[in-house]
């Protein structure tokens, strides 16, 4: 809180709030961060309102980072590390509250849920999700709808088909911008949490043309490429033997793709101001994604690790009350989203929640805590497919990095100076080091969370045989890729 200010009331009177996110985007790539990349759109929003520069995913992986986000709970909170998972139907997420205070809650496009419940707490969904919906993977009908970029979707065939051209993501966040458009121009009387969800950057990693070769003639490889450093060898395993040629490739896409995002968000953004003045009334406008891409660091591509690059997400607020200008560099987590809309809108979100209502932050209410450690967790697995809980601790500068049965490879890094995180200062502090790993210590039980995870599987196996001796509900999957975005096997 600031000095001689008591706490103020930050509630509005019921505002729209539109949240546009985004998939695999690290703010790394940006506007403002150390890889250039054009992003006006964004860059107006951060002028325009409050930017939580040091915010962190959850989870380095879509499913888990998503439904903890909602849940506003840690993934060892929610049972949710894999892609194949998703919420209990009776867990509350900070939707659900928003429809009790009488709001419209609207999915626009993905959210990346598994299963027969495809709203969780969400009231209504306009445009389908771009991967599959079910437990069983519609591997057929993939391969015709996506042609050759079929496996580029996922690791470890993200580099097969790079360059510039058409692509599935492409007109597959066309179609989510331009329903999100339509809907705006529209009158609705009650107030609206609208969830606008697109895939890029997410790979393939192909881009417009034009995107592509402005790109490609400006990206520089991470010095990370050429000078890692003996990690653990869960993290080894991870590294792909490529050139630096595919890789500056992968990551001019990447950029690309970042840059036609951040026009689609302008696009999404005057639709919705245009709506919020007809109404008259408050409204909150935010930009997040769910984590972001290693592209090439480390010789890594895609999330799945604690590397600020796969780790760290972007979380932009503006709106009715929230401070212009303003630049948090405390941590924060994707976590905080709910209950910050919540607090924004005067709702009470009564969970047990891992999240912090930020709303007093944004406000100019309240300083940001110098003292809150933020985490994230991922189950990685070794070369037996074994599970190895995995957590990361950020406070202040620092960053901790620890697997289990593999504590002997923690690594720490000093981030002001060592963004790239090029050097393990774990045993040259070892004070913090000693705090970050009690800490994590404290959050969860490795063991149970390993064995849980197992748990998980073998039900999203029964789930699957559950589906096959009945049929899967592929209704809110799109499948209007065209013929033209189905792909050669060369569009450089």
């Amino acid at each position: 809180m600031k000095p001689g200010k008591e706490k103020e009331n930050v509630m509005m009177n019921q505002p729209d709030i539109l949240i546009f996110m985004s998939d695999q985007h690290s703010p790394v790539f940006s506007g403002w961060g150390r890889v250039k990349v054009d992003t006006p759109n964004l860059d107006r929003m951060r002028e325009a309102g409050t930017s939580l520069e040091e915010c962190y995913t959850s989870c380095p992986l879509c499913v888990p980072a998503r439904m903890s986000m909602l849940a506003a709970k840690m993934p060892d909170k929610t049972g949710v590390y894999t892609n194949s998972d998703t919420l209990s139907d009776m867990t509350p997420t900070f939707l659900h509250p928003f429809v009790e205070a009488g709001y419209e809650t609207v999915l626009i496009g993905r959210m990346h849920f598994i299963g027969h419940d495809q709203r969780h707490g969400f009231t209504k969904r306009l445009a389908g999700d771009i991967t599959p919906v079910s437990f069983t993977r519609p591997t057929e009908k993939l391969k015709q709808e996506r042609g050759v970029f079929c496996q580029t979707f996922g690791e470890p065939w993200c580099l097969d088909v790079i360059g510039g051209g058409e692509s599935p993501v492409q007109h597959y966040d066309q179609m989510v911008v331009d329903t999100a458009v339509r809907y705006l121009e529209e009158p609705h009387e009650k107030p609206q949490l609208i969830v606008v969800g697109t895939y890029a950057p997410h790979f393939p990693y192909v881009a417009p043309k034009e995107l592509y070769q402005k790109y490609k003639e400006r990206v520089e490889l991470p010095v990370s490429f050429t000078e890692s450093f003996l990690m653990n060898p869960l993290l080894e395993a991870r590294k792909r033997r490529t050139d630096g040629g595919t890789a500056k490739e992968a990551m001019a896409a990447y950029c690309g793709m970042i840059e036609q995002m951040d026009s689609q968000i302008g696009m999404v953004k005057d639709a919705f101001f245009n709506y919020v003045k007809k109404r008259q009334g408050d409204y909150v406008f935010g930009y997040l994604s769910d984590h972001g891409d290693q592209v090439g660091a480390h010789k890594m591509f895609g999330k799945q690790t604690f590397f600020e690059k796969s780790a760290k997400i972007p979380m932009i607020m503006e709106g009715s009350g929230i401070l212009a200008g303003q630049k948090i560099g405390t941590p924060t987590s994707i976590l905080d989203l709910g209950p910050t809309l919540c607090g924004l809108a005067g709702i009470r979100f009564d969970v047990d929640a891992d999240g912090r209502d930020l709303a007093g932050v944004l406000t100019g209410s309240e300083e940001g805590d110098q003292n809150r450690i933020v985490y994230s967790q991922f189950m990685e697995q070794d070369e037996n497919k074994l599970p190895h809980y995995g957590a990361m601790a950020r406070f202040g500068k620092f960053k901790y990095i620890s697997y289990h049965g593999y504590e002997n490879f923690d690594m720490m890094f000093d981030l002001k100076e060592d963004p790239e995180e090029l050097h393990n200062v774990r045993c040259r502090y070892p004070e913090e080091a000693g705090r970050l790993k009690a800490a994590i210590d404290k959050m969860a039980d490795p063991g149970k969370e390993e064995k849980a995870v197992k748990e998980r599987i073998l039900m999203t196996r029964w789930m699957m045989a559950m589906e096959r001796a009945g049929e899967a509900d592929d209704l809110e999957r799109w499948k209007e890729n065209p013929e033209s975005a189905r792909g050669i096997p060369k569009i450089r």
